[in-house]
């Protein structure tokens, strides 16, 4: 993860964000969840072992075929030890275990898929916040550019009017409303950078009091854009949904075998042993009598098991099979919704490259306007009116540059989004 003690990029406050965020965390945790779940399922094939001891109290017993004789004093009572033990090892079970595994193998991939699919949208968010604080500080220095032709105006006019040069009370007024105007945007400008900024601590993982320097001053002017054929070429194999629908239809399909399957038996072997000891008992010297207090006993068997819920199987196969007819549904409504957010994020892209180019043309317009004005104010052969009409028109022109440069650089963001990745293509 990179360090904060230099000026950061789009890409690596995205690699802060993904080993920082709550939100992967929690969906890197699902996965570990499904994986443990396709642990227990596997363990159905590993050794069970039932096993139960217990030590009570024996009275005396003394004696054999001729009588026994029951010995009840403070000094006639024992130690009674019982050991029981079950081991049983399952050998087949019809295919329900080997169904089970499939259907928690392909949602540990859905999980996985969803993770792809978190970071995807996280970083697409992360480059937002980020364009937007560039976005408010590249307009500060126009602004100020601003400030500084319209405070000189201001100055000239008012020693033209106090020495009766033909300025008038309208022409202050004028100057006046555009100072104040200019306040309020180089002001709105300052909460946006502000408020962006610690926008993007927080998706980054970062307290707002945390230092950020961004190694982008301004935003930089657009680059070659992809084709729509190759952008929809990566998104047909990259796009985490794709694997979601896939292993989540396999996942319900497997499981609805698993159910139906419920009612076959299960195959196992077994081993038995019971261990008997109370030394105040005498063994009975007797075949035909059954002693169980001094004996060891056991033996192995091979056995088949049922658990019969007909009703029940059926049931939760068909809800698993409604949810495989459900992802199915959702996979047709995919297959041409995930190209639409393609072609959109391209088209996006591929129409702002454009405007920025048209857009500085304009800035580059209204910039000679704004110079010829401002110079023939102080000469004093422009009108006040000039000058305020050439700062707005620039003032205007400026942003609306920047608005598509920003909107270029969020449509590219958004384009690595739709097309599956936490990278832009100039990034990788």
């Amino acid at each position: 993860m990179p360090a904060l003690d230099h000026p950061l990029t789009p890409a690596e406050c995205v690699e802060i964000a993904l080993a920082r965020s709550g939100q992967i965390a929690e969906a890197e945790a699902k996965v570990q969840g499904f994986r443990a779940q396709l642990a227990e399922v596997s363990a159905n094939y590993g050794p069970r072992l039932q096993a139960m001891a217990y030590v009570a109290p024996m009275f005396t017993v003394e004696g054999g075929v001729g009588g026994y004789t029951n010995k009840y004093g403070p000094s006639d009572w024992g130690p009674y030890v019982h050991l029981e033990s079950l081991l049983s090892l399952p050998i087949y079970t019809f295919g329900r275990v080997e169904a089970g595994e499939r259907a928690a193998q392909a949602r540990v991939k859905v999980e996985e898929a969803r993770v792809r699919l978190a970071e995807g949208m996280l970083a697409r968010e992360v480059r937002s916040y980020y364009h937007l604080v560039v976005y408010a500080r590249s307009l500060q220095p126009a602004l100020g550019f601003a400030r500084k032709l319209l405070d000189e105006a201001q100055q000239t006019a008012q020693a033209q009017y106090e020495a009766g040069q033909g300025i008038t009370q309208v022409d202050l007024g004028r100057l006046a409303y555009g100072d104040a105007e200019l306040s309020r945007m180089s002001r709105i400008a300052q909460d946006g950078e502000a408020l962006a900024l610690e926008a993007l601590k927080h998706t980054m993982g970062l307290p707002a009091d945390a230092p950020l320097a961004l190694a982008w001053a301004r935003l930089p002017a657009p680059e070659a854009t992809p084709s729509l054929p190759d952008v929809l070429q990566v998104a047909a194999s990259g796009r985490p949904e794709w694997t979601m629908l896939s292993k989540g239809r396999e996942a319900a399909l497997s499981l609805a075998e698993a159910e139906r399957l419920a009612n076959v038996p299960a195959l196992f072997l077994a081993g038995q042993l019971s261990v008997d000891w109370a030394p105040t008992r005498d063994d009975a010297d007797n075949p035909y009598v059954w002693d169980p207090f001094n004996r060891v006993f056991g033996g192995v068997a091979i056995g088949v098991q049922w658990d019969l819920q007909p009703l029940r199987a059926a049931a939760r196969a068909r809800v698993a099979e409604a949810l495989a007819a459900e992802v199915e549904g959702i996979a047709t409504f995919a297959r041409t919704g995930i190209p639409l957010e393609v072609r959109r994020a391209h088209q996006d892209l591929v129409r702002h490259a454009a405007l920025v180019g048209t857009a500085r043309g304009g800035v580059k317009a209204t910039r000679r306007w704004l110079t010829f004005a401002s110079a023939a104010y102080q000469s004093g052969t422009g009108d006040a009116k000039d000058i305020l009409e050439g700062l707005v028109a620039w003032l205007s022109a400026k942003r609306t540059y920047m608005d598509h440069l920003r909107g270029y650089h969020d449509a590219r963001a958004e384009l690595a989004r739709a097309t599956g990745r936490s990278r832009t293509l100039s990034e990788e």
